[in-house]
């Protein structure tokens, strides 16, 4: 399994997901025509997503559409988010899958748990 994360920053949270562009090339998304593309996932609780992309050419970055994802979530500057690039099981496609994960303070050791 294939996996880009990020540590997540205000804008992250309150404007639009900023990933390197270069980080995508793990998954197979088509810039069709330029600097547009939408990238399908799901959830973890198997909800298909479509996020819309732009790819920031001078800067290199992709600004992915995510706010109506992070709606009724409870995502801050400084949790993660964590995409998966997962194969099916007849091996010749895959998905993506998203989650965000909350750094929490467990019986003295740092853990990261899943935001639902």
């Amino acid at each position: 399994m294939l996996t880009i994360s990020k540590v997540l920053t205000r804008t992250d949270v309150e404007k639009s997901l900023l990933i390197p562009g270069d980080s995508f090339s793990i998954f197979s998304v088509s810039f069709n025509g330029g600097h547009f593309f939408n990238m399908a996932a799901i959830d973890g609780t198997g909800k298909a997503l479509d996020f819309p992309c732009f790819l920031l050419q001078v800067e290199g970055i992709v600004s992915v559409g995510w706010l109506p994802f992070l709606a009724g979530k409870d995502v801050r500057a400084g949790d993660m988010v964590l995409l998966h690039r997962k194969w099916m099981d007849d091996g010749d496609d895959s998905t993506v899958e998203i989650e965000v994960r909350r750094k929490i303070r467990l019986l003295g050791e740092d853990i990261w748990a899943v935001l639902h």
